[in-house]
């Protein structure tokens, strides 16, 4: 990475007659270079001083190895907000040791808090408390929801150059997307990047030199998605809401389209009624007492959902009727309408966040793990779900077991494993000649109590294992031994 901060120093509506033309209607295929155009550098442009560098270094956690973090460098862009805020992507700034933003190219670099941080819409508020740095900057205006077809203006950001690059680019298409930090379905559009592609949490402006949206973590080679300015503002508005972020509501149903008329008919549908057909409940929601499986929703607030599973939006579009949940707020009511066999029912449901079981972002938090016999167990987390063995000959027969990986834990000597703390706990005081960890495919592992402990510190010592455990459980097991654990070593 090139050791540098920059700004965006543009007037985006300076650089309007430098659009470039591009099809009107999304296309499945990658774009070509032509669909875009650079208009200019930093030094060129006139004054703006909404954005800014957001430069860290990360300790990024090793899923495989979690008793490794490696240290390197990762930059974004970020924009300025009021009240002394800076808003940027949560994936530029995961797993982060230290936090800085500059304004200037080559210039100061400044100190930088985080204030809060939605990994499920990748986006995150900091906060610079050296008053030097709000010198001659601005917020950011939002503007709205680009069109397939309209033109933007994003930067390209270059780890070989000193500058920042301008293009203007083509929205391809727009609707639900997966954002590929967390994994949630949200509203998100997508612009031809180019061969370079585009800075982590880079803007892209329209015509009136409004920021329409900010760059998700990368998927595509020359297309990006961008995180709207609606959803945006949503996380902001939380934000100053509530003085933290309180998550994205969720309506915890499993759902398939209704475009089969024979699927209908074994559903009691009028001929003209359209809806989604409920497969599964989440349980512990509100929406678990009052919906069930076979329900069929026909509208939620009003707005009847069509067989396909989508809702008006903008301009005669349409789109996935989960857009109309995400535009909620965590403890709003909704108004679902379903039919259940013959009748027709309407309930009234507070929307509750995402009950999220698997810690899928780990910012600012090492992993946490624990070592026994060779056998390597950590919170489950998505980007590993799996059991690895240190190879030794009391694990011989488990190293290539693989019904093992992509397995939780379920109990431990036929007692539930309610987690890390639980097992670790149950571990360190067991009293039985054998270790039993049985799995929720009902495989299940066997280790001899005290040969596996005796052994630890020498399996450690041979994979150059510092500890056989994170941290934060060293205490625990203080307190559950009584005195600390040979295993330390």
């Amino acid at each position: 990475m090139t050791d540098r901060s920059f700004s965006f120093r543009s007037s985006v509506r300076d650089i309007v007659r430098k659009w470039v033309s591009c099809d009107k209607a999304y296309e499945e295929k990658e774009p070509d270079d032509g669909d875009f155009e650079e208009c200019g550098r930093e030094e060129d442009m006139p004054q703006c001083d909404a954005v800014v560098a957001v430069l860290c270094t990360v300790a990024e956690a090793d899923v495989f190895y979690p008793w490794r973090r490696k240290q390197e460098p990762s930059y974004g862009a970020g924009l300025i907000l009021s009240g002394r805020r800076v808003l940027t992507t949560a994936h530029s700034v995961d797993q982060y040791t230290q936090l800085e933003v500059g304004k200037e190219v080559w210039g100061p670099r400044y100190t930088a808090t985080m204030l809060a941080v939605a990994p499920e819409c990748d986006l995150a508020i900091l906060t610079v408390h050296d008053d030097e740095f709000w010198n001659q900057v601005k917020p950011v205006e939002f503007g709205d929801m680009p069109s397939p077809g309209d033109k933007v203006i994003i930067d390209r950001l270059r780890k070989d150059e000193a500058y920042l690059p301008l293009v203007t680019a083509c929205v391809l298409g727009l609707g639900m997307t997966r954002y590929s930090f967390w994994g949630t379905k949200l509203l998100a559009f997508r612009v031809n990047v180019g061969r370079n592609g585009a800075s982590g949490g880079g803007p892209a402006f329209d015509e009136r030199g409004k920021c329409v949206g900010l760059k998700l973590q990368s998927q595509g080679y020359r297309s990006g998605d961008f995180v709207p300015a609606e959803v945006i503002k949503h996380f902001i508005q939380d934000y100053d809401k509530n003085g933290a972020y309180t998550g994205l509501p969720l309506l915890s149903i499993k759902w398939q389209k209704m475009e089969n008329p024979y699927l209908r008919m074994l559903m009691k549908m009028e001929h003209d009624e359209q809806g989604v057909l409920i497969t599964e409940v989440g349980p512990n929601y509100p929406e678990s007492v009052i919906l069930k499986p076979n329900d069929v929703i026909l509208s939620i607030d009003g707005i009847n959902i069509n067989n396909d599973g989508t809702v008006p939006f903008l301009s005669g579009r349409r789109i996935e009727f989960g857009y109309l949940i995400g535009k909620k707020y965590v403890g709003d009511k909704i108004v679902i309408k379903v039919r259940r066999g013959i009748e027709i029912c309407e309930f009234t449901t507070e929307l509750a966040t995402h009950k999220q079981f698997v810690p899928a972002n780990i910012i600012g938090r090492p992993l946490r793990y624990y070592i026994i016999g060779g056998f390597v167990f950590t919170t489950l987390s998505f980007p590993c779900m799996e059991v690895m063995v240190l190879k030794t000959d009391i694990n011989a027969g488990y190293e290539t077991e693989f019904t093992l990986q992509n397995q939780v834990l379920v109990t431990f000597n036929d007692k539930p494993v309610e987690g890390l703390n639980s097992l670790v706990s149950m571990v360190e005081t067991c009293n039985e000649d054998f270790m039993k960890f049985t799995f929720g495919n009902k495989k299940t592992l066997v280790l001899p109590t005290n040969i596996a402990r005796s052994r630890t510190p020498d399996i450690l010592k041979a994979h150059s294992i510092s500890c056989a455990m994170s941290d934060d459980l060293k205490e625990l097991v203080k307190l559950t031994r009584g005195e600390e654990s040979p295993i330390y070593i």
